[in-house]
């Protein structure tokens, strides 16, 4: 009987011979494991709270802590809890038991009001110093009862932290060097609180120093008042009239007295009559410096009142901001990019929405941010859905967690100048050469320090707001400083822009505007330079604020300002001789108070060269025409993107990245009041403000505008320019002379070849210009010994 075949197995449809071995149960038990492990796990309600979020709920914590705390604290009846609670902190803090829940109520309030303007921000520093200031008062006030812990048990002094601070302290250093060792905690805590640094605190507290030791000894101590905008010369001996012709100033010689300004060589020297009984005047290293000192009537500041005009209110509509983030919301939720704006901040030229990328489901199920490249590849999509001209993202913004994207206002409100000097920013800038920039895009004023920086170099197209911002900066240095305390020398190759500037007592010299004349007042400015330098090496001190803190017997040091209208006139006059001055006074002049500030319109490689521009840290970019210009200014893109008519990006010497802002504006009518009001100033007139509609030129006649200059002739030293001899030979030997030949084989530049030229010409040694050609004819082929004298 034949056998049955093998049925297949229902399940699988082999053998039993090919069917795999079973698996054992703890295999399985591990692979159902490994199932439930990859299984994604949904984040929990506060891991899905962004990081903004998270800040609102510790703020309100904190806050509804510190008001029950503080509430229980000064109630009659407590309950179980709260009366354990108060026993607790009376004993841990003793007589700091009030300012704990207060503090910590102040910080629940920073945390939530954050986002407020004039807010401080709860950073990290600021906290960690709250704490610190709290700890060290708790330690001071247990070590002045000297209780220990059982003083501490009954909850008076510094409670147990204080004691465990003391006794710790104590243990340590002793009972004196406890003393000094919470001195020392208490002024780091200070520091770290307010966020400034120890000498600026140190200047704080000295007033108050000075105001207890008055009331100590029962003596007054004589404080100038910081109200008075009225400045006292430094010495009232000299009446400037011995001084030469040269040196005489407008109609008031105290005005114009050029504060210890050392003479240019090739100018008449005279010792200045001294009257019986005056002390001798310092001497100087240098022979041909001479001091000159100011005396006269005190300078009277100009009041800001009566020379500027008040800022025009703009009516702002917040409903349309709220309907420009909705619309940025939902382009970037379209393109696969979902966010949500988390903060508005209205600037006066544009707007900053702060976007917080969302999360969105990635592989595997598990939830990932948006990335911030994503959003940046949107920036012409949104410009679309905005309708906007052109817009710019700002990836992240500097201490915030979120993507700024600056979108430009439709109505543009404008940046007063005294709005922004009167503004509580520049009120704390203590600094003589100190000026207004302008407003951010979140509407905070911006000032900053010359002295600081310590050169600007600014650039822009015509139009976008360059000569406004010089005028400003001239504007902020005249409304703060006196002729005893500045100098100024003003280049305007143009002759319309700084040329009003003339017969105000701050100038050295008539506005230049002649650039062949550049050369010579920078080569006077570097004398001037090494000048000082000589008399700081003499006195001992560093620089220009050690000298004047230290010779307080007349030998005063103005401050000096160079301000070159267009770079680029000079750069294509001289552009070596320009290049070498301007270089070594951005090198060297700093500790000596002269300070340079150049601007341009055409920002090119030729004209900003790499040797200018890595000597000026300080920039100021306005609305460029290209990407190329944006990175010749700030080395990086971005100005091309400016709306111009003032808005710039400022890069600041000790900033890593250049801040939008748009600048002060200051009107041709305010500009007039100033220079008038240090014009009559000078004459010993006093100044009115004109009315509305009124005359522009109040000057009486005979008022003088006209200034001699300090480099007339340093053009060439006598007896003459040390290659006036070589060039006759050369000219001799050749035949024929042209500046282009002098400047070709004696590798010279432009401006000293066509001054030998003219030497040449004058002592008939060669022709005048021929009518279609610059070769000259030699005339004199005389003995190289007789072209020599």
């Amino acid at each position: 009987m034949p056998k049955a075949p093998l049925k297949p197995s229902r399940s699988t449809g082999k053998s039993k011979k090919s069917r795999p071995a079973r698996r054992p149960a703890s295999h399985l038990g591990s692979r159902s494991s490994s199932k439930a492990a990859a299984r994604p796990t949904r984040p929990s309600w506060l891991e899905s709270l962004s990081p903004a979020r998270r800040l609102d709920l510790l703020g309100v914590l904190l806050t509804l802590f510190g008001l029950l705390t503080l509430l229980s604290l000064v109630s009659n009846t407590q309950g179980s809890i709260t009366d354990g609670m108060v026993t607790f902190l009376r004993q841990v803090a003793g007589w700091g038991t009030f300012v704990l829940p207060l503090a910590v109520l102040l910080v629940g309030l920073g945390i939530v009001l954050r986002n407020i303007e004039k807010m401080p921000v709860p950073s990290t520093p600021r906290l960690a110093g709250t704490a610190l200031l709290y700890l060290g008062i708790l330690a001071v006030m247990h070590l002045l009862v000297s209780g220990g812990y059982d003083l501490a048990k009954a909850g008076r002094g510094g409670g147990y932290v204080g004691a465990f601070i003391e006794e710790t302290l104590k243990g340590a250093v002793g009972q004196a060097g406890t003393a000094v060792a919470l001195a020392a905690w208490l002024l780091v805590s200070l520091a770290l609180m307010f966020d400034v640094s120890i000498p600026d605190l140190v200047h704080f507290f000295t007033p108050l120093y000075l105001k207890v030791k008055q009331l100590a000894q029962e003596r007054p101590v004589s404080q100038p008042e910081p109200a008075a905008r009225k400045i006292q010369p430094m010495d009232s001996r000299s009446t400037g009239e011995d001084l030469p012709p040269e040196f005489r100033p407008l109609q008031s010689p105290p005005a114009l007295a050029t504060a210890q300004l050392t003479q240019p060589a090739g100018m008449p020297a005279q010792k200045a009559a001294k009257p019986p009984g005056s002390p001798a005047q310092p001497n100087t290293d240098h022979p041909q410096a001479r001091t000159v000192t100011p005396a006269g009537p005190a300078w009277t500041l100009p009041a800001i009142d009566a020379i500027l005009d008040p800022a025009t209110p703009v009516a702002i509509q917040t409903n349309v901001d709220h309907e420009r983030g909705r619309v940025i919301e939902e382009t970037l939720a379209s393109f696969g990019a979902p966010a949500h704006v988390v903060d508005i901040q209205r600037g006066p030229t544009v707007t900053q929405f702060g976007v917080e990328p969302d999360f969105v489901d990635g592989r595997g199920g598990n939830k990932m941010r948006v990335r911030v490249a994503k959003i940046v590849s949107l920036t012409d999509d949104i410009a679309l859905a905005l309708a906007a001209p052109r817009i710019r993202i700002q990836a992240p913004v500097p201490g915030r967690n979120y993507v700024g994207i600056e979108v430009p206002n439709a109505e543009i409100s404008r940046v007063t100048l005294r709005e922004v000097m009167e503004s509580e920013t520049m009120q704390k800038i203590k600094a003589p050469l100190r000026f207004a920039v302008g407003k951010d895009v979140a509407g905070k004023p911006i000032g900053y320090d010359l002295a600081a920086m310590p050169h600007l170099l600014i650039a822009g197209t015509t139009g976008s707001g360059k000569s406004v911002c010089v005028n400003s900066i001239l504007a902020c240095l005249l409304m703060n400083n006196t002729p005893t305390d500045l100098r100024l020398v003003l280049v305007d190759p143009k002759r319309v822009e700084l040329t009003g500037y003339n017969g105000i007592p701050h100038l050295l010299a008539p506005v230049v505007v002649d650039a062949e004349r550049v050369i010579g007042a920078l080569q006077w400015m570097q004398r001037e330079m090494d000048n000082r330098y000589r008399k700081f090496s003499s006195s001992g001190v560093r620089n220009i604020v050690e000298y004047n803190a230290r010779n307080t017997n007349g030998d005063h040091l103005p401050y000096l300002v160079v301000v070159v209208d267009e770079l680029a006139d000079l750069m294509m006059l001289a552009p070596e001789e320009t290049e070498r001055a301007i270089t070594r006074l951005a090198q060297l002049a700093r500790a000596t108070g002269i300070h340079l500030i150049l601007a341009t319109q055409r920002p090119s490689v030729d004209v900003v060269t790499g040797l200018i521009k890595a000597n000026f840290p300080a920039r100021i970019a306005f609305a460029v025409a290209s990407g190329v210009d944006s990175r010749v200014i700030l080395d990086q893109p971005g100005a091309e993107r400016l709306l111009g008519r003032g808005d710039m990006l400022f890069q600041a010497p000790d900033a890593s990245a250049p801040v939008r802002l748009q600048g002060v504006y200051v009107s041709d009518s305010e500009i007039q009041r100033l220079v008038d009001n240090w014009r009559l100033i000078a004459s010993n007139v006093p100044f009115s403000r004109v009315p509305e509609g009124g005359p522009v030129d109040v000057l009486p006649p005979g008022v003088p505008l006209k200034q001699t200059p300090l480099w007339d002739e340093m053009s060439l030293d006598e007896p003459g320019d040390p290659l006036l001899p070589e060039a006759i030979e050369m000219v001799r030997k050749e035949g024929k002379a042209s500046i282009t030949m002098l400047q070709r084989k004696m590798r010279i530049g432009y401006t000293r070849a066509a001054r030998l030229i003219d030497v040449l010409e004058e002592k008939k040694i060669i022709g005048p210009p021929q009518a279609n050609s610059q070769v000259r004819e030699v005339l004199d082929f005389g003995d190289e010994s007789e072209g020599t004298n």
